[in-house]
């Protein structure tokens, strides 16, 4: 028999210090994956922290960070366009700081159309054509209610063809079938 391991007293405490570093480390490659940076890029930055990690590994910090991002994201629309604009505002304060005017105004435009304040030619006739269907659809429906006011009710049809109950459906007397075989009429239930 083998010697008996000891526990190590330290052993979940580094399990912890460990998993804490991922974490942080799932958060860095989420920041410059925000910025932009591919499969290449990560795998360049963590050779530069150092890490020493396999491709496998690499490729799980993108999925984690991938998946802390899709977690994050906002579901709310009101504290999504909040925050959007809060962007646009901080990055035209910094071009504008930079004196960067066409950034700036690219900024500003984007933010206008978030808001909504900018429609063009193609919305604005589609719009005018829907308003004129629509005008027209209210016109009809006006007149067809004048017309319903103006003249009485019509006589509910009699005879055979209108049914007892004047709803156009003939039903056979009591003790009638309705003539095939093995079917019961509609007074045999």
């Amino acid at each position: 028999m083998g010697k008996a391991k000891k526990p190590n007293p330290d052993g979940k405490a580094r399990r912890k210090a460990e998993a804490a570093e991922v974490a942080l480390r799932v958060e860095e490659v989420l920041r410059i994956r925000l910025d932009g940076a591919q499969y290449h890029d990560v795998v360049q930055y963590v050779a530069e922290k150092g890490w020493a990690l396999k491709e496998r590994q690499v490729r799980n910090y993108i999925r984690r960070a991938d998946d802390l991002l899709v977690e994050r994201q906002e579901r709310n629309r009101r504290r999504l366009l909040s925050r959007h604009i809060a962007q646009r505002d901080a990055l035209f304060a910094r071009a504008v700081n930079a004196a960067d005017l066409r950034t700036a105004l690219a900024v500003a435009d984007s933010t206008a159309k978030l808001q909504g304040l900018f429609t063009d030619a193609r919305d604005l006739r589609e719009l005018a054509r829907l308003a004129a269907n629509q005008g027209k659809r209210i016109r009809e429906l006006e007149t067809r209610l004048e017309d319903a006011r103006r003249t009485p009710d019509p006589a509910p049809p009699t005879g055979p063809e209108a049914g007892p109950a004047g709803d156009g459906v003939t039903r056979l007397p009591p003790g009638a079938t309705s003539g095939v075989p093995g079917r019961p009429g509609p007074a045999d239930g």
